[in-house]
């Protein structure tokens, strides 16, 4: 059975998938946007029947090269065309461009941004003993001269961490609850007095605690301008292993909850000062959700200071593919290192100390009516200095830390200090300065009243975050890859059951459904998907992403019941039993149906598999094609083979956002027998695999290469050495590329945030090993699984019908040594020190190694996409988790696949180091392509994806969910078989008993 939701006359329906409960004008508004964006202007106002296949090739590269990649939205770009003629006609000009193998276009010159962070890199200094928490930044100073106006404005906040040290609802009772009432009481009885606050998950529990009196006195605030929410996500987004969708979700979490009760609340600014690094994606997102300015902190300490006194720390951010500055976003940096008080006020961080009110820490001095004018000349002389660094006449100083004002007293100290403080300033005609408690969205609209036309724009990232010296802040790209890996796993899992909802609207799922979002925006925190909070708190985390990831999977099968009309749930065919553990496959009896959903905009073709007892010969029917191409395989599960079940692999092609059934049925004979090759394996181990499949033993001395894939043709071949298992060529159609494979092992003084190795890295599968190498060869897939240690093994995979352009890696981790492991590829591309990373599946950013950064300064965030190129190849990894990259040689591209540091703290706040690794397999897919030759190799390129890589990613990150039933109804009745069967046999011997009793009697 087959069920196809027909969207072309229900474009609400998809709509409704995207929005789920939230399917709202406000997110209407912001959908309406990035379709224009995504679609050509003049499509979108004057379709035609006649448009050529050329047009249509356009339209889908040029979604591309916005890099907007919702796969939902680009499907409503086609779906918006007026006649299905148009639609066939778009797929035919898609298939004619992945015939042709096409890569997407590179430009060099069309984005005009007066400032490339990866240019200003290029000619930096970096070196060691500058940056950092020193006493005096930028020594030597001269402030801004008292004839020239200056405009200070005071900005109450407090940054809260939705877990870290603690968690999420432990920090909110004990310190959160506090300082958001001591705020709003003292801005209730404080006229002038005003607070930012970022973080509407927190702010969300304590809404919900107070009565009207409270509500309406924070409503009477926002109205006057007192109190101002900025940002307004759910928490402060990390940005360098988020994906877009998650990103843009957690934006609509908090902003639609403040819609919703606080429409007075709609942020107008962006507020990012604790993210470990900044992404253009965030300020794309948030000129979508009508954000005018933003306002960032952590940037590389030279960078930082660059920017500075060249007075750029406002600049206007392009995205990479933008020509015309239409996606600009007014951005302010600070130019001091933190977002406290005493980093904030000025350069001299001895100076700005005595000024942090409320810290009581010996070192402020408090203001009194016999020091406020040498206090007030002190500060003064500080906010001058900070604002030479700055093209206006205002500026802004941010008072506040992690989680102050936890106390009232807090509160009362920087009012009853910085009253007099402006008072005195104020009144004295010579300084010339206006100071008084302001906003951020305040000091935007001074700026642009200033005029925006001489601020510079700027396009690139500010990866990899360093605070000082060589201490980057690369760690975190990849620790603990577990959670990264589930929270994915949870993001395709939100996708998926979000669109089967909208088709069914099952009321009692709605609120399992926006709990499931909320868990996912969670953790998007910075402190979250880094995997840099105590380990109790990760706990806390992974708990609540699992009962998310539950909770999904249950609606997910009461849609498809619904859509179905069964009586019986489907139930998932792959299974977890609690957050810790990794995922298995259901063993099922056999004759069970199986369903398929594919929530994908295409059809999809994919190999796809099922755990069958090992006594059990079945096959797989489609209901139109009947058998389909399939083979039987031993179940090799994290290195080891499973005796008592197999796995059978079959083809399953489901079309566009629909779902389809496959039945299983007992066979006599399986139709195809997967053959299976041993290397360097004892010779017990052959004779038990011998059992079920034709097996051939290799001598340890002498075997041949192993190639996995097709000999001949436009498929994938890997070439394997049969001694060590490492990878030696891969070739895919005419195109050839040398490759060898390392497994290393970076040892150093990291933690959970940075990466500090000591030396070259330590070989963990040299030439001379002989690790265990299984291989597998059917007429549906070829698979090497090769075991080097216990929780260290690689799976390489070659599918022969479908999905057949590229090599899938799983390696299967449990570091539990010291270090970062990480797996290089050492190809013969000529990549010349280039490598690109996506920044959250968003765009994609050139980077290009620096000797003077050391190794730990040219690991990237990859959320999902690495690749190298020169000028005829590329060759690209594309992940199903985030990870650390780097391309530290001509050749080379490498990823982190695990961390582990128990004895070492790298000093950031965090108290321990990461000695909480699980079992984690990073999922990586190898894609080898042509690339057309660039005539500008030496200078910065704007690359993107090919048609072919996006594609094969979308499948990896959002494959189709596989379901079973049928399985209790089937152990019922062998259970009921099984009784009469012990009935009858009870009843024989009772009979033979008698019989005997009875013979025996006659003797007698």
């Amino acid at each position: 059975m087959m069920v196809r939701f027909y969207l072309r006359r229900r474009r609400h329906l998809l709509v409704a998938a995207m929005l789920i409960t939230l399917a709202l004008v406000y997110y209407q508004a912001i959908y309406v946007q990035l379709t224009a964006i995504d679609s050509p202007k003049s499509l979108q106002n004057n379709p035609s029947e006649n448009l050529s296949d050329e047009y249509y090739a356009t339209l889908l590269r040029g979604l591309l090269r916005q890099m907007d990649k919702n796969e939902e939205l680009a499907r409503l770009a086609r779906l918006s065309l007026p006649t299905a003629k148009n639609t066939h006609k778009a797929a035919a000009a898609e298939r004619r461009i992945f015939a042709d193998q096409c890569s997407a276009v590179h430009d060099v010159s069309h984005n005009k941004a007066s400032l490339q962070v990866t240019s200003l890199i290029e000619g930096l200094p970096f070196e060691i003993g500058h940056g950092g928490k020193t006493q005096s930044i930028f020594p030597g100073l001269q402030p801004l001269p008292f004839e020239e106006r200056l405009r200070v404005l005071l900005i109450p906040h407090s940054h809260c961490d939705p877990g870290w040290l603690d968690t999420y609802t432990s920090y909110y009772t004990r310190q959160v609850r506090p300082l958001l009432t001591n705020l709003y009481e003292w801005a209730r009885d404080h006229s002038d007095f005003t607070y930012v606050y970022a973080e509407v998950s927190f702010f969300k529990l304590w809404w919900e605690e107070q009565g009207e009196e409270v509500r309406e006195g924070v409503r009477k605030l926002l109205k006057e301008g007192r109190f101002e929410f900025v940002q307004g996500g759910w928490v402060q987004a990390d940005e360098a292993n988020t994906h877009y969708f998650a990103l843009f979700n957690e934006m609509l979490d908090g902003h639609d909850w403040l819609k919703a009760n606080l429409p007075e609340a709609m942020p107008k600014s962006g507020w990012a000062i604790d993210p470990f690094g900044l992404s253009p994606t965030m300020g794309y997102v948030n000129k979508l959700f009508g954000l005018t300015g933003m306002h960032i902190d952590r940037v590389h300490y030279r960078v930082k200071t660059h920017l500075a006194v060249n007075k750029h720390i406002e600049f206007l951010w392009r995205q990479s593919w933008d020509a015309t500055g239409e996606t600009d976003m007014l951005t302010h940096m600070n130019p001091f290192p933190g977002y406290n008080s005493e980093n904030t006020c000025g350069p001299d961080r001895n100076v700005c100390e005595r000024f942090t009110f409320y810290n009581r820490n010996g070192r402020v001095t408090k203001v009194t009516p016999e020091n406020t004018k040498d206090q007030s000349e002190l500060i003064l002389s500080q906010w001058r200095k900070k604002a030479a660094l700055h093209r206006t006449d205002t500026i802004f100083i941010e008072l506040g830390d992690d989680f102050t004002y936890t106390k009232k007293e807090f509160v009362a100290d920087i009012y009853d200090n910085y009253t007099p403080l402006m008072k005195y300033i104020n009144s004295e005609p010579s300084l010339n300065t206006e100071v008084k408690w302001g906003t951020v969205t305040e000091y935007f609209d001074h700026v642009r009243a200033h005029g925006v036309d001489k601020i510079p724009s700027l396009s690139g990232d500010f990866f990899t975050y360093a605070d000082k010296d060589a201490d980057y802040w690369s760690g975190y790209f990849t620790s603990r890859p577990f959670y990264k890996n589930l929270d994915r796993m949870l993001e395709s899992a939100l996708r998926r059951t979000e669109i089967l909802f909208s088709f069914t609207r099952l009321g009692a799922s709605l609120a399992d459904l926006q709990t499931a979002r909320q868990a996912l925006s969670l953790f998007q925190h910075h402190d979250g998907i880094t995997g840099t909070s105590v380990r109790k708190v990760v706990d806390d985390y992974g708990n609540i992403l699992y009962n998310a990831y539950q909770s999904c999977n249950i609606i997910t099968a009461l849609a498809i019941q619904h859509l179905l009309n069964h009586d019986t749930l489907f139930s998932p065919i792959i299974k977890r039993a609690r957050f810790n553990d990794y995922d298995r496959y259901e063993v099922l009896l056999g004759f069970q149906e199986l369903v398929l959903a594919n929530t994908l905009p295409r059809d999809t073709q994919s190999v796809r598999l099922v755990a069958v007892q090992a006594d059990r010969s079945v096959a797989i029917r489609g209901e139109a094609e009947g058998h389909v191409e399939q083979q039987v395989e031993p179940r090799i599960e994290y290195g080891e083979v499973i005796l008592d079940s197999n796995y059978v692999v079959f083809e399953a092609e489901v079309p566009s956002v629909s779902l389809k059934t496959y039945q299983m049925e007992p066979v006599t004979n399986p139709k195809a027998v997967a053959k299976v090759e041993l290397y360097n394996t004892d010779a017990k181990t052959a004779e038990s695999m011998k059992e079920n499949f034709k097996t051939e033993h290799y001598d340890s001395e002498t075997c041949p290469d192993i190639v996995l894939g097709f000999e001949e043709g436009p498929g994938v071949s890997l070439t394997i050495d049969c001694y060590s298992g490492r990878l030696k060529a891969m070739r895919r159609g005419n195109l050839a590329m040398g490759l060898d494979q390392e497994i290393l092992l970076y040892q150093g003084d990291g933690g959970a945030y940075l990466f500090k190795p000591r030396g070259a890295p330590l070989q963990q599968l040299n030439p001379s090993d002989r690790p265990r190498i299984t291989v597998v060869k059917g007429p549906v897939r070829h698979k090497a699984v090769v075991y080097i240690r216990e929780m260290l093994v690689l799976s390489y995979t070659v599918n022969l019908v479908v999905e057949t352009e590229f090599v899938e890696l799983e390696v299967l981790t449990n570091l539990q040594e010291n270090g970062d492991l990480v797996v290089r590829f050492k190809t013969d591309i000529f990549n010349r020190g280039s490598l690109f990373t996506d920044n959250n599946g968003h765009t994609i950013q050139q980077h290009r190694y620096k000797e003077k950064l050391k190794v730990q300064g040219n690991f990237f965030p990859m959320p999902s996409t690495a690749f190298i190129q020169d000028s005829s190849r590329r060759f690209s990894l594309l992940g199903a988790e985030p990870h650390g990259a780097a391309s530290l040689d001509n050749g080379f591209i490498e990823v982190v696949l695990d961390r582990r540091y128990t004895a070492t703290n790298d000093h950031r706040g965090l108290p321990e180091g990461i000695k909480d690794t699980l079992p984690s397999p990073a999922r990586l897919r190898l894609l080898l392509e042509p690339h057309p030759a660039l005539e500008a190799q030496e200078g910065y390129t704007v690359e993107y994806p090919s048609l072919v890589s996006y594609r094969v990613l979308q499948t990896l990150q959002h494959p189709a969910w596989v379901g079973y039933r049928g399985a209790e109804e089937e152990r019922e009745e062998e259970e009921k078989q099984e009784e009469g069967e012990e009935k009858e046999e009870e009843e024989k011997e009772e009979e033979n008993h008698e019989k005997e009793e009875g013979s025996k009697q006659e003797e007698k």
